[in-house]
């Protein structure tokens, strides 16, 4: 099985008009039969001018926007992993865990890459996140998400259910395409109604199965991560609960390298070669070429312009020689190093440095060195 990028896809868009209602009531009914404080709840999420027609089993289904249903489904599933760590004798995962994973994997080179150091984290933070087992058969890969579970009631479930389908939208966002599956497994039975599990993991779902998986095409593993730093923030905001976010990045070719080389660059790597590309996109090399020039571009011209922009942004850091900075851009030495900056903008390295005033650690982190020097070890 294979997986190639098509030029002409349609790349998804948010969900469009309102969230499901219907299911939002199967949400608050699992809080209650667990002892939770629905009112309450709803209060919280700033929902309580929903609270009748939402509590009431024969009135009217309320019409949600994504983004209040994105609330209810964040404090009711907050409610019942509570609930599910009581049971395990365990602490709960909290918003700012899921916030620092996506920090640590947004600086990966490629999805397998992001996988593992998810693993990584997961083992830092113990129980609290389920542990990743990635292999490999054929064409086709399987992500297994390993959770201590001692009781498998709907609590443990709707937390194992949100942890794969955070797992598949995290990663499809990384790399900026939806991330086909071909199979979802859970090891439980069904224990939601159908509507609400396929809501949430909008694929079929197979019960009782060895384990919580995801299978998916393997050349995906190879796809390289396209986000910035600079887009995780907003994403952040009601990441992993509003379901409406497009996991696709409708962005040229040319826009998703010249990510990739500034993020190589930043972290002291050499930009990729056409060949590299080429097959982390899932086309052929003539293809890659093919499309950036009907873009205006060309790889050597990426890779120049990264170089330039990083080079403008260290030369800001008054701390930093320019022998260091022709290192980090990846000149041979110094002198070539100077010979292309005096191409770039018709000025030595020294001679700009003196008439644009450093800005200190402001440009060490636009430059991406302030993280990625730790992070991208983690």
């Amino acid at each position: 099985m294979t997986n190639k990028v098509n030029a002409n896809k349609q790349l998804s868009r948010p969900v469009p008009g309102r969230a499901s209602a219907t299911v939002a009531r199967d949400l608050l009914r699992l809080v209650g039969a667990y002892g939770g404080n629905q009112p309450a709840l709803l209060r919280q999420a700033g929902l309580a001018h929903l609270s009748a027609r939402l509590l009431s089993p024969q009135g009217p289904v309320p019409s949600l926007s994504h983004e209040e249903f994105a609330r209810l489904y964040a404090h009711c599933t907050w409610a019942l992993d509570e609930c599910a760590a009581r049971q395990e004798g365990r602490e709960p995962l909290t918003k700012a865990g899921i916030d620092m994973l996506c920090h640590c994997v947004i600086t990966c080179r490629t999805l397998r890459d992001a996988i593992e150091r998810t693993d990584r984290f997961s083992a830092l933070v113990g129980v609290r996140a389920g542990r990743l087992i990635l292999s490999v058969e054929g064409d086709i890969a399987q992500l297994e998400m390993i959770t201590e579970r001692t009781v498998r009631n709907p609590c443990a479930y709707l937390s194992d259910l949100t942890g794969l389908s955070t797992y598949h939208r995290l990663f499809g966002w990384l790399i900026g395409e939806d991330m086909p599956l071909i199979a979802a497994t859970m090891r439980y039975p069904a224990l939601l109604p159908e509507r609400t599990t396929f809501y949430l993991m909008p694929h079929p779902v197979t019960h009782g199965a060895a384990g919580n998986s995801l299978f998916f095409p393997a050349d995906y593993l190879d796809r390289p991560v396209i986000r910035s730093p600079q887009e995780l923030e907003p994403m952040l905001r009601d990441f992993p609960f509003n379901l409406s976010l497009p996991q696709s990045k409708d962005a040229p070719l040319s826009e998703r390298i010249s990510r990739l080389f500034a993020a190589m660059l930043a972290s002291g790597e050499a930009p990729a070669t056409g060949a590299w590309l080429a097959r982390s996109f899932g086309i052929s090399e003539a293809t890659l070429k093919r499309r950036l020039a009907a873009e205006g571009t060309s790889l050597v011209g990426l890779r120049t312009q990264a170089r330039q922009d990083i080079a403008l942004r260290l030369l800001a850091d008054p701390r930093l020689s320019i022998t260091e900075i022709a290192r980090t851009t990846h000149f041979s030495d110094a002198t070539a190093f100077r010979r292309a900056f005096r191409q770039w903008t018709g000025q030595s390295p020294a001679a700009w440095r003196a008439t644009h005033p450093g800005r200190g650690e402001a440009a060490r982190y636009q430059a991406g060195l302030s993280t990625s020097s730790t992070i991208s070890n983690a």
